[in-house]
């Protein structure tokens, strides 16, 4: 299954690759560059440092976010509600089991082709250290898992393809904007901090950010990534198959 996306995604990669890849990419650029003499050197977590060093940790996990979820979400639903590319493979020698998990790693893949494009480019910039982007690699490969089960998940409630925009709107973005991503969550409301610390993409911005602000809760936030997957995933393999076998 796996295989079959690749073989596909070869043949239009440039048209599949350069806009979901670049978005993190230009949101980097344009608010590290273009806020970073504004906003000048501050402190988060002890560490002095430029806002671009800031947000350049968390511009890899959202394209890791972004990327695994979208392909999850809307790549799933068409296979399974338009193209029934599922039901046609079942008639083959795969099973549920293999196509589902054909999808989902398909997913993370673009997930984390996106995050290790990203960490590229804040590698490039100085921003990170060789070390420190070796260091992100595991964890972009967890989150690309994590966000891949959120929109199979996904994938798996909705009815029609539309209602993917309420948890993109109500979920996705709310997230995108409040976890930690342009500003330090300490700078918000108490309570909405404690909120948004908890959401799945808080917790990978804080470990990826460990080579430039120490994480001492790095623990709670590895626990949380396995948890959003392993609930997720499991939510979204149950739906799924009562939906195909039903």
């Amino acid at each position: 299954m796996w295989r079959r996306h690749a073989i596909i995604y070869s043949r239009t990669w440039l048209i599949n690759f350069l806009p979901p890849v670049t978005e993190p990419v230009f949101y980097l650029l344009a608010f590290g560059f273009g806020l970073s003499p504004m906003v000048g050197q501050f402190t988060v977590g002890g560490q002095e440092m430029s806002y671009l060093k800031f947000i350049g940790p968390a511009m890899i996990a959202v394209g890791v976010c972004f990327q695994g979820f979208f392909e999850s979400a809307y790549g799933t639903f068409i296979r399974l509600r338009f193209q029934r590319t599922w039901h046609a493979l079942l008639t083959g020698p795969l099973g549920f089991r293999e196509i589902f998990f054909g999808d989902l790693i398909w997913a993370a893949t673009k997930g984390t082709i996106a995050g290790l494009v990203t960490g590229i480019v804040v590698l490039l910039l100085g921003q990170i250290s060789v070390l420190g982007f070796l260091f992100t690699i595991p964890l972009i490969l967890l989150g690309s898992l994590m966000f891949a089960g959120i929109g199979m998940m996904t994938a798996g409630y909705v009815k029609v393809i539309d209602q993917i925009n309420v948890p993109v709107f109500l979920f996705m973005i709310p997230m995108f904007t409040l976890s930690g991503t342009f500003f330090p969550r300490e700078n918000m409301p108490p309570a909405l901090a404690a909120v948004a610390s908890w959401l799945p993409l808080s917790h990978l911005v804080d470990l990826i950010r460990i080579p430039v602000v120490p994480n001492p809760g790095w623990m709670i936030d590895l626990a949380g990534i396995a948890v959003w997957t392993v609930v997720t995933t499991v939510v979204a393999y149950r739906i799924i198959y009562g939906q195909v076998f039903k």
